[in-house]
């Protein structure tokens, strides 16, 4: 079966045909499937009907993957499967509460030693409204920015911990107040460019989440959060964005180095939202 790509009318994304995930791909399929990331950022294979191993197979033959680091997100026999969704005892959505605009705007594992390159979220179930995905495209937001802000966001380095992403889940279930420092300096902390040049197709792009990054390298942490915050404005406007609006089988490959993705709200109480996700370790330095 021929592997088709067709571009969605959006600054990134591209839907593809001609590829079934109940099998591993071979060279050419492999191929075609890393030129169309690197060209369209965000990957949409529809109709898909996959079982976990077969997620676990076919991402595989894409790259290393990274295990899931959370226990109590991990599908049982599975490590490198993320359950994300609210259908088990402890939900794990990274969405606002039900009518927030206050979008978690992130590339997965940038506070780890090892971020990840690309991610897969496959859709097994999906609420009748909201629960969308947005993707944002950091080339674009880089090409958008004066020269002047270009030559000085690239002497800056970004500071992501864990604590940030924390914060933010307790302010949206109301367990404890915001903290607007978010701990910069915490041992967990992990610092890259904020500007990072794609180790394929060497164009720049911003790196870096509206949560999670809790700081720049030298700025003051209450200017530096102010800053976090305006580029997030930027980073994330609509001609940059892409939403996709999830279907049962809808697999979803993205370019981890090169966008930033947020989940939108939708009804946890009354709805069910069950995703699986597969996370591709980084094969190049960041820096």
């Amino acid at each position: 079966m021929t592997v088709t790509v067709a571009p969605v009318d959006c600054a990134l994304g591209a839907t593809v045909t001609g590829v079934d995930m109940r099998h591993v791909p071979g060279g050419d399929t492999i191929e075609a499937i890393e030129t169309a990331l690197e060209r369209y950022g965000v990957l949409v294979f529809p109709e898909q009907t996959i079982s976990p191993a077969q997620q676990v197979a076919f991402s595989a033959a894409l790259g290393p993957l990274e295990p899931t680091g959370n226990i109590d997100a991990r599908l049982n026999g599975h490590p490198e499967i993320f359950v994300v969704g609210n259908t088990g005892a402890r939900p794990v959505t990274f969405a606002p509460h039900f009518g927030s605009d206050d979008l978690e705007w992130h590339t997965d594992h940038i506070h780890r030693d090892v971020p990840a390159r690309a991610s897969m979220l496959y859709a097994m179930e999906i609420p009748p409204n909201g629960g969308d995905t947005l993707f944002a495209c950091m080339y674009g937001a880089y090409d958008a920015l004066s020269p002047e802000d270009r030559a000085a966001y690239e002497k800056l380095n970004a500071i992501h911990s864990v604590s940030g992403l924390r914060a933010y889940l307790q302010q949206q279930s109301g367990d404890t107040p915001y903290d607007a420092g978010r701990q910069a300096l915490m041992p967990d902390a992990v610092t890259w460019p904020l500007v990072r040049r794609h180790p394929v197709t060497g164009r720049k792009a911003l790196y870096f989440g509206a949560k999670v990054t809790v700081g720049i390298e030298g700025m003051p942490q209450e200017e530096a959060v102010a800053f976090i915050a305006d580029l997030s404005a930027h980073a994330t406007r609509p001609e940059r964005v892409y939403r996709h609006v999830w279907r049962v089988g809808d697999a979803v490959l993205w370019d981890n180095r090169r966008t930033l993705h947020a989940a939108t709200p939708f009804d946890l109480d009354r709805y069910r939202r069950l995703m699986h996700r597969t996370t591709l370790r980084e094969i190049y330095p960041v820096a």
